[in-house]
């Protein structure tokens, strides 16, 4: 049996902030989460994630992910079994989870010990990271060289440190420019904010072929409030959640 593991990094988006389970919560076949705390595989559905080490990282906010549906589909068409490690925090801008941070190091410590729980169960195929981050950066105006830089500075020491064999990119969604609690802010200013971290999203695979771009439907969610948490601007619920999840997993299992 080859079992691949599939770790999900970033800021709220990925932690998950739909406030609300979706309306079936079915656990997903062949497949599992690697729960840190108490250091066991558990059978994988919502919610995802831990909140460890002072909120070094984060459970689902009240509900869905995109890790479930992700995984659904990368299972099904992959043929393999997965293991899951959320490793996600809402609020935190890039440079927070390089190394040297007490966050890179949780994190670490999370992704050695799935891994090795993942190794229990068979041969151990394929290590991918999923990112989903950069709203915060937008924020701060990060330059798209300072944001490049650093993801491949981070792609780099999880690649030695963790061994992982690509660096999946889920490109944001306009955020900055959309929020209620920015519409004091010019509006092409924001959005040019938030389009300088897409272009950095869009251009690392350009630069470094671990990247891969796996999906850009983020854009298009971002602008249809259907998609948004009620109460939550800029954060997807669980129907949005479900498509990023799914254009993510199948991307992956096409690499």
């Amino acid at each position: 049996m080859i079992v691949d593991v599939l770790i999900f990094g970033g800021q709220s988006n990925m932690q998950g902030t739909t406030r609300a389970f979706p309306e079936t919560n079915p656990i997903v076949e062949n497949a599992y989460e690697y729960r840190f705390l108490t250091d066991r595989l558990v059978p994988l559905q919502h919610p995802c994630g831990e909140t460890i080490e002072n909120d070094l990282l984060l459970q689902s906010d009240g509900g869905g992910t995109m890790v479930p549906d992700c995984c659904r589909v990368y299972t099904e068409k992959t043929g393999h079994t997965v293991v899951a490690i959320h490793a996600a925090r809402g609020a935190t801008m890039l440079k927070e989870w390089l190394k040297g941070t007490d966050r890179y190091e949780c994190a670490r410590k999370k992704f050695a010990q799935g891994i090795a729980h993942a190794k229990k169960l068979g041969t151990l195929g394929k290590i991918y990271y999923l990112w989903l981050q950069g709203e915060s950066d937008a924020y701060y105006r990060t330059t798209e060289e300072e944001y490049i830089h650093m993801l491949t500075q981070y792609k780099n020491d999880l690649k030695q440190d963790v061994g992982i064999d690509k660096f999946g990119i889920i490109e944001i969604g306009y955020f900055n420019c959309m929020v209620d609690w920015l519409k004091h802010e010019p509006y092409e200013e924001m959005k040019a904010c938030d389009e300088t971290i897409m272009r950095a999203h869009e251009n690392a695979p350009k630069h470094d072929p671990d990247f891969v771009l796996l999906t850009q439907i983020c854009k298009e969610l971002s602008l249809d409030k259907q998609y948004i948490t009620v109460g939550a601007d800029g954060h997807y619920n669980n129907k949005g959640q479900a498509i990023i999840g799914k254009e993510a997993g199948k991307a992956l299992a096409e690499l």
